[in-house]
């Protein structure tokens, strides 16, 4: 019997695949979209922040609890320390 493999979408195509559904706002996506403009995040980091501003959705937060993107290149900073 041939085995279905299916594999996991990663956070960036989950958040994109909820914004088409309307289940993230334009709002929200464009808080999110604006983390990448100010930031130089790497692709990993990338995922890592949409991993995580998937699991403020989850929680029912709203957009105001992502980091502002003045904030990002703190954050980056600690991290990479």
């Amino acid at each position: 019997m041939p085995q279905t493999l299916t594999a996991r979408p990663t956070a960036l195509a989950s958040l994109l695949a909820g914004y088409v559904a309307g289940d993230v706002t334009d709002d929200a996506m464009a808080r999110f979209d604006d983390l990448f403009d100010d930031a130089s995040a790497s692709a990993q980091e990338r995922l890592a922040f949409a991993r995580f501003y998937l699991d403020v959705l989850a929680a029912g937060d709203d957009k105001e609890a992502i980091p502002h993107p003045s904030e990002v290149g703190g954050i980056l900073s600690a991290i990479r320390a």
